[in-house]
């Protein structure tokens, strides 16, 4: 009989056992989650826009100095209001260059039946060359400032992100000095004209980040009332 109560205390001590490890150990959630962290983002970093320098004054010898109007025609110019209310100006620095017998040389776009605008039309004798963006392409263009012996390239004309850039680029890899009168270009919006004018004095080689007057084989910022030939 002693034997007997022995086991049914051994059973029962073992079925108290096996069902307390079953049970799982319920831990208080304040115990067991983790802290909640805020996270706050940090601010993205913020790089301020390059800015053009102001456009500067320049007194071009006229001696290897040549104007190129570029691209002024009914196809490029007329669909865009800038490029018209460019002309004013263009005009000038053209009858300012003509005064000082600088040479004149258009350029247009091979788009048929394009004429220049006759408010800056060529006068007889004044060559012309026909391409797209980059006027040296395909042309005697070259030739033609080899010609005349000219260093110093002043260009005007439209699209400012188009021939006028490609043009100075050129010209700049050719070895001649650029000066662009800002107020003689124009493209399709404001942001193009800025664009490009950033992008003419950083061009790639050859540099003149600070806008330094007639810096060689690069680029100057100009207008045409601040363009002296002498």
């Amino acid at each position: 009989m002693k034997i007997v109560r022995l086991l049914v205390l051994f059973v029962f001590l073992t079925s108290a056992c096996a069902q307390q490890a079953a049970s799982p150990t319920v831990v208080p959630a304040s115990a067991s989650s983790a802290p909640t962290v805020l996270v706050t983002a940090s601010p993205a970093p913020t790089s301020a826009l390059p800015t053009v320098p102001a456009a500067v004054a320049v007194e071009i010898p006229v001696k290897g100095a040549a104007l190129l109007v570029l691209d002024l025609t009914t196809a490029v110019c007329t669909p865009r209001p800038t490029c018209l209310a460019s002309l004013p100006k263009v005009a000038a620095l053209i009858k300012k260059a003509r005064d000082a017998k600088v040479p004149v040389i258009y350029s247009l776009t091979p788009t048929a039946g394009s004429t220049v605008l006759p408010e800056v039309a060529p006068q007889t004798g004044e060559p012309s060359v026909t391409t797209r963006a980059d006027k040296f392409f395909n042309t005697n263009l070259d030739q033609l400032l080899k010609d005349r012996g000219v260093t110093n390239a002043v260009m005007v004309g439209t699209a400012s992100n188009g021939a006028v850039l490609y043009t100075a680029f050129g010209a700049n890899l050719r070895g001649y000095t650029v000066v662009v009168a800002e107020d003689g270009i124009a493209a399709d919006n404001d942001f193009a004209v800025l664009v490009s004018k950033w992008q003419l004095l950083n061009q790639p080689g050859f540099t003149n980040p600070d806008n330094t007057p007639l810096k060689a084989t690069a680029v100057t910022i100009s207008s045409s009332e601040k363009i002296v030939f002498k």
